[in-house]
């Protein structure tokens, strides 16, 4: 159980004021108080180097940290406690790499040994759900912090440029470098692994869009309507759009000596690698062919 001495210390740091820390954690003042004085005689530590100020001494903040890393540790135990019965995987996803990761892993999974629901986040807010125990993994692709998370690759995935095949490269099968600095081009937001791949590689090929038009789109839907509306060209995952191309829907354009490509992996939270969930739906990702 999480020591309600240590979840005071954490609250009272956030809340920086005694009342609004009781009033919080459904408490009296006195008890607020009387929680910091104990933790100080219990670990025999001074708390505050400036009460006033609530800052820390530096045993203060390594008891801290020490508290925070409890309180994660115990709300993810409940969690994994409590979906344990149902075997319910959840995971998050962000919403440019759906599609692909859909077609190139979701669909195989066989779901009557596992069910998992499938949730569309921002990159940020799903490691932040992935830490806190919120969602069970992750499949993403973008940097993430190798000490803190499990990971096992998945797939490779091959970044193209697209573009409306009614409109004014309606007769190109291939883009050069100076019609590409005078396109309007269509990019997800900067956290995203799409976006760090594309003006990565453009670095590294001396490819320059510094004046161009730029507009931002964060799905697949949002960016064929900009395609659309502005004759613009997107990068975007092959595999997300292979199917609308095969259609006539989008026309795909090449670069001379541009082929990016993006890792995308399974991310899932160290500290919950016990749960037999995980187990589980790691099999189940070697029975669909990913190894």
């Amino acid at each position: 159980m999480m020591d309600s001495k240590l979840d005071t210390l954490i609250t009272l740091l956030e809340e920086k004021n005694y009342t609004n820390t009781a009033k919080k954690l459904f408490i009296t003042q006195p008890a607020v108080t009387h929680h910091i004085k104990a933790i100080e005689k219990e670990y025999d530590i001074t708390l505050f180097s400036n009460p006033k100020t609530f800052e820390l001494t530096k045993q203060g903040q390594i008891l801290l940290e020490y508290a925070k890393a409890s309180k994660l540790s115990y709300k993810l135990l409940l969690n994994t406690l409590a979906k344990q019965a149902s075997l319910t995987a959840s995971i998050g996803i962000t919403p440019m790499a759906v599609q692909c990761a859909r077609q190139r892993v979701i669909q195989n999974l066989n779901v009557g040994k596992v069910s998992f629901n499938l949730y569309c986040y921002d990159y940020e807010t799903i490691l932040r759900m992935l830490s806190s125990g919120e969602l069970d993994f992750a499949i993403i692709d973008n940097t993430f912090d190798s000490s803190k998370y499990e990971s096992k690759f998945l797939f490779a995935e091959r970044i193209i440029l697209v573009a409306n095949p009614d409109g004014k490269y309606k007769g190109n099968s291939k883009l050069t470098r100076e019609q590409l600095a005078s396109a309007t081009i269509i990019l997800p937001n900067e956290e995203s692994g799409l976006y760090n791949q594309v003006k990565t590689t453009m670095k590294l090929k001396n490819i320059r869009i510094k004046n161009n038009f730029m507009l931002t789109a964060n799905n697949l839907d949002l960016t064929r309507a900009l395609i659309s509306q502005n004759d613009a060209v997107a990068f975007v995952y092959e595999n997300s759009v292979d199917s609308l191309i095969e259609e006539g829907k989008l026309k795909k354009l090449d670069i001379v000596n541009f082929a990016p490509t993006q890792n995308f992996y399974l991310l899932y939270n160290r500290l919950l690698s016990f749960d037999d969930r995980f187990l589980q739906f790691l099999e189940l990702l070697k029975e669909s062919g990913i190894q």
